[in-house]
């Protein structure tokens, strides 16, 4: 978790907020990590990944673990080059000449 929120640019210990979040808010245990989902939503917005928060809030509420392998996977792919392959189609001019008269033998 820790990689991933460095890879996208954010404090290398920033997941490790999100139990502190939960305790320090009162909140429920199946409560939705702030932290997580705020990291989800952005790189879905960076990337134009399509859904909504609404999705992304279900994600981290039922698999926490695989939603930051999810965005782990997201931002290796997007780390990848992207390579552009551009094919040209070239257009030759043909200039027909006259042909040479055909051989006559005399035979």
């Amino acid at each position: 978790m820790c990689k991933t929120a460095s890879d996208f640019g954010q404090y290398l210990c920033l997941p490790l907020l999100d139990p502190w979040m939960c305790c320090f808010l009162k909140f429920t245990p199946i409560t939705v990590p702030p932290i997580s989902l705020a990291m989800r939503v952005s790189i879905r917005e960076r990337y134009g990944i399509q859904g909504t928060i609404c999705d992304d809030c279900c994600t981290v509420c039922c698999c926490f673990s695989c939603s930051w392998c999810q965005m782990a996977r997201e931002l290796k792919k997007q780390k990848q080059p992207l390579t552009i392959v551009n094919a040209q189609t070239t257009t030759f001019n043909v200039v027909q000449t006259a042909r040479p008269p055909p051989y006559n033998s005399i035979y």
